[in-house]
């Protein structure tokens, strides 16, 4: 595998910043603007460890967070 190619489909994986809906400890926080490697052919994110790391530490503070959503919850039938 080269440095920028998708491990699924080969391939190219190009940085963008990205909304990711990231949960942590049964909390939903979405975040903005986040910097990861996308494959541009099938859409797989690549998430740096400090990436990671970041996430867990804005969802952990995200009481301070500077804009709240709601959203609907529904649950499937048989």
């Amino acid at each position: 595998m080269k440095a920028f190619e998708c491990e699924y489909c080969s391939g190219e994986i190009r940085q963008k910043k990205v909304t990711v809906d990231h949960w942590y400890e049964g909390k939903l926080v979405i975040i903005k603007d986040v910097p990861v490697g996308v494959c541009q052919e099938c859409g797989q994110r690549y998430y740096a460890a400090a990436t990671l790391d970041r996430l867990d530490i804005m969802a952990q503070n995200s009481d301070a967070a500077p804009e709240r959503m709601s959203a609907p919850v529904m649950v499937m039938g048989p």
